[in-house]
C-alpha cells in the first residue's frame, strides 16, 4: 500500500444537529461569573474565569468540528480516520480548564491539586462515555486483490473536489434551468462515488469515465459561469445547454451500464462524449 496523506473528509451535507450544544452552555456559568469578578475589580478572579471560559468555548468548537468529521466518517463506507483526534483534543482542553476551576474554586491550594485533577479526570471520562473519542482505524469495505483503500480514496477525494467546484460555479450562475440541471448532474455524479464504495471493483472502469465527464463539466461550467458574470453577450447559451444535454444524458445512462458492468457500452459512450466536449471546446 502506497505511503498516502491521510484523509481529511470533505463535509458534504453531514447532519449532525444540536450534539454538541450543551458544550456551548456549559461556559455560562463561568462568564458570568468573569463578568461579576470584573465588576467587583477582581482583577485575578477575572483572569482566571475569563480564561476557563474562553478555553471551554475553544474545545466546544473544536468538539463540533470533531463530531462534523466522525460524520462524514460513518457515512462513507471506505474511509481513512481523521488525521488529528479532534474531539480527543476537545475532551483534554475542557477537562483542564475544568480543573483549573475547581482548583480555582479551593483558592489555588496545594493540598486541592489532586481533588481537582480527579475532577478534571472525571470530566473528560464523561465526555468520552458521553460523545465518544475519535475513529482511529480505517473502514475499507469491499476492498480486494489488486485495488488498495489509497487508491480508492484518492479517487474519491478527486472527484469530490471537482463536484464542489462544479457546485461552486453553479451558485455564481443566474439561469434557474441551468442551475437545476447542473444538480441533477452532480447529485448523480455522487451517486457514481457511492456505487464505487459499493464495490470498490469499479473504480478501473469507472476511472476514465469520472475524468472525462467531472472535468469536462468543470471545465465548460466554470467557463459559462466567468462569462456569464462579465456580462457578456449570451450566445453561449446555446452551446452551454447542449453539452449540459449530452452530459446529463450520457452520465445518467452509464451510471446503469457501470452498474451492470457492461465495460464495452461504457468506453464507447466515453468516447463519444469525449469527441463532443472536443468538438464543443470543452476539453
Amino acid at each position: 500500500m502506497s505511503a498516502a496523506k491521510r484523509y481529511e473528509p470533505t463535509l458534504h451535507n453531514v447532519r449532525y444537529g444540536i450534539k454538541g450544544i450543551l458544550l456551548y452552555l456549559l461556559p455560562l456559568p463561568v462568564l458570568i461569573t468573569a463578568i461579576g469578578s470584573l465588576m467587583r475589580g477582581a482583577v485575578m478572579d477575572t483572569l482566571v474565569t475569563g480564561g476557563v471560559f474562553a478555553a471551554l468555548m475553544l474545545g466546544a468548537s473544536i468538539a463540533r468540528h470533531g463530531f462534523r468529521l466522525q460524520g462524514e466518517y460513518e457515512r462513507r463506507k471506505i474511509a481513512r480516520a481523521p488525521s488529528t483526534p479532534f474531539k480527543t483534543v476537545a475532551a483534554i482542553i475542557i477537562s483542564l480548564a475544568i480543573g483549573v476551576l475547581d482548583w480555582w474554586n479551593s483558592s489555588f491550594a496545594m493540598g486541592s491539586i489532586l481533588p481537582s485533577t480527579l475532577v478534571g479526570a472525571v470530566t473528560f471520562l464523561g465526555f468520552a462515555l458521553y460523545y465518544g473519542l475519535d475513529p482511529r482505524r480505517d473502514k475499507a469495505t469491499g476492498i480486494s486483490i489488486g485495488v488498495t483503500i489509497d487508491e480508492v480514496l484518492d479517487a474519491l477525494d478527486a472527484a469530490n473536489v471537482k463536484i464542489d467546484a462544479i457546485e461552486q460555479a453553479r451558485r455564481k450562475i443566474n439561469n434557474p434551468e441551468f442551475n437545476a440541471r447542473l444538480q441533477r448532474i452532480t447529485s448523480k455524479a455522487r451517486e457514481v462515488l457511492t456505487s464505487i464504495e459499493d464495490d470498490p471493483t469499479r473504480l478501473s472502469r469507472a476511472r476514465k469515465f469520472l475524468k472525462v465527464y467531472l472535468d469536462g463539466t468543470q471545465r465548460v461550467t466554470e467557463g459559462y459561469a466567468r462569462a456569464h458574470q462579465d456580462n457578456k453577450p449570451v450566445a453561449l447559451e446555446t452551446n452551454f445547454s447542449r453539452v449540459l444535454d449530452s452530459i446529463e444524458q450520457t452520465f445518467a445512462e452509464q451510471h446503469t451500464k457501470l452498474l451492470e458492468d457492461n465495460h464495452f457500452d461504457l468506453d464507447v459512450q466515453i468516447e463519444v462524449l469525449e469527441t463532443q466536449l472536443k468538438r464543443e471546446g470543452v476539453l
